[in-house]
């Protein structure tokens, strides 16, 4: 059975979707350097994002993309 969450952490999956692209393009773009690294990994390698890292990758797709604010 799966654990319940205790922390407001995203995972990759809604961070996508809040920036407009695809789970595989996301990581790419952490993968390259082009957004930071996640908040946090766990030991299963599962990546989880926070508010703040959420709001600084909003301003890089923004200026990567030319202006357009994915949300």
């Amino acid at each position: 059975m799966a654990r319940p969450r205790v922390n407001m952490d995203m995972t990759t999956t809604i961070v996508a979707r809040e920036l407009g692209m695809g789970t595989g393009q996301l990581v790419r773009w952490v993968d390259y350097g082009a957004l930071p690294p996640p908040s946090h990994i766990d030991k299963n390698g599962v990546r989880y994002f926070n508010r703040d890292w959420l709001a600084n990758a909003r301003e890089i797709v923004r200026q990567k993309r030319g202006g357009d604010d994915p949300k």
